[in-house]
């Protein structure tokens, strides 16, 4: 072997490096151009053919005929040559010891470790290419080596300022960084891998903090040097100014960004995710799964688990301030093999709006909420926070959300939550229509002949806003309901009256609450409901004087055929009455004498109970009043003055004496 003959030990670490810096950069052009970080050997994606194949290829070619090294050999001080000439290698050259790293590899690294037993020093590919590698800086006399004595030059600034600052610096530190950077981002925005990207992430932030230290220290003084030579005054100064900026950008990243999740870094280096885990909790049926809480490392294995020991599981409610998105990806799958259906049932906010967007019918349950907002890396570079948010469009792309919707996400800032308004949902068909009246939609079974058991009722009934208000009000009422409803369903089933008869049974369990607010309420809550009469009455009207009077006595099948915009607006009165606060007092069911008194001398003796029978469900007999003379009514409760009128309004709706 020539003196001059570069050992195995330096060749296999220029090699490492060149591996390094190459692996950084094909991971951040992967993620930014398919979201994966690392391509399997059968990827033949196009772009993933140029970023894994080509773009080395060109690298090595490039640096080995344009520098006669690659940045690992010119670290630790070796080149490659022309055997014959001892110039650097020609194009054809290059190209050909690069096809020759191919052979050399292929059985076992053969090619690679012959340069050990080689006279002259060189591997498989440098015969192939007739190429030596030898070294680029005499061996320094004290012994210590190459590597260390160049670590040495480049810290006392001996170095030439282009050297100190592209390549120990800025092409040492670009892919070290992008790594350590875009590890953080990914566990920011993905959570897949905790654990071994924290223990990177924990180790490799010293690496930087050293190497910039070093990279930042030796170009500095090189400058030094640089001027001393007679350079130019603006390049000196450029380059300091790029030198603070760097460093700054490092220290900005590990203040804000590292130092305070340090804690969450160590416990998830620990295998803890520190976000928790989500609660997962099956119903009594085994049909309705609930997950409640952030989703964690290892959610989606565990719902796997329990899905398993319950395959009558249909529905998946949801309650989630978000989590990882790998999780919520995972997950995403579990619910779409059950062709599954999504509630939210709470605020599902970031990663749980996957897990929403994944069911094959979408509910947003009264006081739910969808929550969107923009990704953060915790990197402070918006380089990766772009790359992040890039990954996290694709997402949400893949999971059919609406151009509009990304847009707004993106302008989110990660601090702040955009909920978009039901209106907004519907309109994109994110979620089902909510119903506009008391009719709900009915279960359907999951087997012909069998009925739909009865937390289908009731979850139904739920997913009414006015239900669910009203529910609280009066606790118990949707549990009553839904029972009333299948009991009816199920003794008409199959003939054309089912569905109707099923509603009106529900609505009849409501009767008696629904009087309850109109004698017990407040006087505008009475007025409002005057109001809704009116458009009702009208509706009632243009039916024909028998199904007006059949309504006005109370009958549920008359209330049936009034118009939907009727209906709609006694339901919107319903759930702003379920917030009525209670009234100390109970009203008698009939008006004393005095108050029947006045109410003749203002309004008229009719007037009494003209409105009595509503809500009765045709049970206390036919209406005191005609449809005409309810109209006069209301038209002269109307022009009453204000403190008769809210009498004559509240005996307009008590029984008559």
């Amino acid at each position: 072997m020539s003196n001059q003959s570069a050992g195995l030990a330096p060749r296999a670490l220029a090699m490492v490096i060149d591996g390094v810096l190459m692996a950084s950069l094909s991971a951040l052009l992967m993620w930014a151009t398919y979201g994966q970080p690392i391509a399997k050997w059968d990827d033949l994606r196009p772009g993933s053919i140029v970023i894994n194949w080509l773009l080395p290829l060109i690298a090595c070619v490039v640096f080995w005929s344009w520098q006669g090294a690659t940045p690992g050999k010119l670290f630790v001080g070796i080149k490659v040559v022309d055997a014959r000439t001892g110039r650097r290698p020609s194009p054809l050259q290059a190209l050909l010891r690069w096809i020759g790293y191919l052979v050399s590899a292929i059985p076992l690294f053969a090619g690679f470790l012959w340069a050990r037993v080689d006279a002259e020093g060189r591997a498989w590919h440098d015969r192939i290419a007739r190429t030596a590698v030898l070294r680029s800086r005499p061996a320094p006399a004290d012994g210590q080596g190459l590597l260390v004595d160049y670590i040495g030059s480049h810290w006392r600034g001996e170095q030439g300022l282009a050297r100190s600052y592209w390549l120990n610096h800025v092409l040492l530190m670009t892919p070290l960084v992008a790594g350590v950077y875009g590890l953080m981002t990914w566990i920011a925005t993905k959570g897949d891998g905790l654990q071994g990207g924290a223990i990177a992430i924990l180790i490799g932030w010293p690496l930087v903090l050293v190497l910039e230290t070093w990279g930042v220290v030796g170009a500095w003084r090189a400058v030094r040097g640089y001027r001393d030579d007679e350079g130019s005054a603006f390049i000196g100064f450029l380059a300091r100014v790029l030198l603070m900026l760097s460093a700054a950008q490092i220290l900005a990243s590990l203040c804000l960004g590292l130092i305070p999740q340090f804690g969450n870094y160590w416990k998830m280096a620990r295998g803890i995710d520190p976000i928790g885990q989500v609660r997962l909790e099956l119903s009594a049926d085994g049909r309705t799964m609930q997950l409640n809480g952030p989703i964690g490392m290892g959610d989606a294995r565990r719902l796997g688990a329990l899905l398993d020991t319950a395959p009558a599981v249909r529905m998946f409610e949801l309650a989630s301030p978000g989590g990882r998105v790998v999780e919520a990806e995972r997950i995403v799958e579990l619910v779409r093999e059950r062709g599954g259906s999504t509630r939210a049932i709470g605020n599902c906010q970031s990663a749980c709006t996957l897990v929403f967007l994944a069911g094959a019918k979408r509910q947003l349950m009264p006081g739910a909420q969808l929550g969107f907002h923009r990704a953060s890396t915790g990197t402070f570079n918006p380089a990766f926070d772009e790359l992040a948010n890039q990954q996290l469009a694709r997402t949400y792309r893949r999971m059919d959300l609406p151009e509009e919707f990304i847009k707004q996400t993106l302008s989110t800032p990660p601090h702040r939550m955009w909920y978009p308004t039901s209106d907004e949902l519907v309109r994109h068909a994110l979620i089902m229509v909510p119903p506009k009246t008391l009719d709900v939609a009915l279960p359907e079974p999951d087997k012909p002949g069998v009925p739909a058991p009865l937390t289908d009722y009731v979850n139904a009934l739920r997913a009414s806003e006015a239900w669910f208000r009203l529910d609280q009000r009066f606790p118990g009422l949707i549990d009553a309901a839904a029972a009333a409803m299948r009991t009816a369903r199920e003794s008409l089933a199959g003939t054309p009256q089912e569905v109707d008869a099923a509603q009106m049974a529900a609505q009849s369990v409501l009767a008696p609450m629904v009087r309850e607010l109109l004698l017990n309420g407040s006087p505008d809550l009475r007025r409002r409901y005057l109001q809704v009469v009116r458009v009702q009455l009208a509706a009632a009207q243009t039916l024909g004087a028998p199904t007006c009077q059949a309504w006005l006595s109370g009958s549920p099948a008359a209330r049936r055929l009034l118009s939907a915009e009727s209906m709609a607006w006694e339901t919107s009165w319903l759930i702003e009455s379920a917030d009525d606060p209670p009234q100390s007092r109970t009203r008698s069911l009939t008006p004393t004498a005095l108050e029947m008194e006045v109410v003749t001398r203002t309004v008229g003796a009719t007037a009494s109970g003209a409105f009595s029978r509503l809500w009765t469900d045709g049970r206390a007999g036919a209406a005191p009043v005609s449809c005409e003379r309810a109209a006069q009514v209301l038209d002269q409760i109307q022009r009453t003055p204000v403190a008769p009128r809210e009498l004559a309004e509240r005996v307009a709706l008590q029984n008559p004496r």
